[in-house]
């Protein structure tokens, strides 16, 4: 659609993985997983328009639109079936195409965000929302999260991304699903890797342990094993 793409692909296998960062993330910090992984798999990694050496969005996107983006690449790329590997905001993107397209034919979530557990402060938000909206930015940005007041010029897009609800879709998962959490990850609970796998029939939770949001960069040879112990 006339939007410049940046993308790597590293290992010659026959059979694909798609690496899908996080929020504020980019291909370069799974680099390392792919080497590991391209000495059995062709890995293709992709900069989410508006991170990396993606281009913005036009318009302020959410995950439908991003898991849209993610398809047309796949078509572009000729890729039919490939295991698809999401971290955090790429989880989101994950399930959703693992539910909405037959193009997934292995699932793995690593601290996917999806499933948050709303605090009674962003509930009360809520309920005062058309207030809300009135407030100086500087006190949005005081009880907003981390990437919330980080998100700059993407922060529409942020705020559209985590309002759109994922739990209805995991039942439609029917794809085998590793899911990987990070012990001491305090962005996103053990108890949303729990509401994951209740979600996904079948799927199976590991921990490594240790590690906070990023395992894979943190914990990288217990990450790496674990995908080897699951058949990956």
């Amino acid at each position: 659609d006339g939007m410049l793409v940046n993308y790597e692909v590293v290992g010659k296998g026959e059979k694909n993985v798609l690496i899908l960062h996080g929020w504020g993330g980019s291909l370069q910090e799974w680099l390392g997983v792919a080497r590991k992984l391209g000495e059995k798999y062709k890995v293709i990694l992709v900069d989410f328009p508006g991170f990396g050496g993606g281009a913005k969005p036009r318009e302020d996107w959410g995950i439908y639109e991003y898991g849209e983006f993610v398809r047309k690449l796949l078509q572009a790329l000729e890729i039919k079936k490939t295991i698809v590997m999401g971290h955090s905001f790429g989880g989101r993107i994950g399930i959703l195409l693992a539910a909405k397209t037959n193009l997934v034919e292995r699932l793995v979530l690593v601290d996917a965000a999806g499933m948050e557990i709303k605090s009674w402060l962003a509930k009360l938000i809520r309920l005062v929302s058309p207030l809300a909206r009135r407030l100086p930015q500087q006190w949005k940005n005081w009880i907003g999260s981390k990437d919330y007041r980080q998100a700059g010029t993407m922060r529409k897009t942020f705020v559209k991304v985590v309002s759109q609800p994922l739990r209805a879709e995991l039942e439609k998962v029917k794809i085998p699903t590793l899911i990987v959490w990070g012990e001491k990850d305090a962005m996103l609970s053990i108890k949303e890797a729990r509401i994951l796998q209740e979600g996904i029939k079948g799927s199976v939770l590991r921990m490594v342990w240790g590690a906070s949001h990023w395992p894979h960069v943190e914990k990288f040879e217990d990450f790496v094993r674990i995908l080897e112990e699951e058949g990956i």
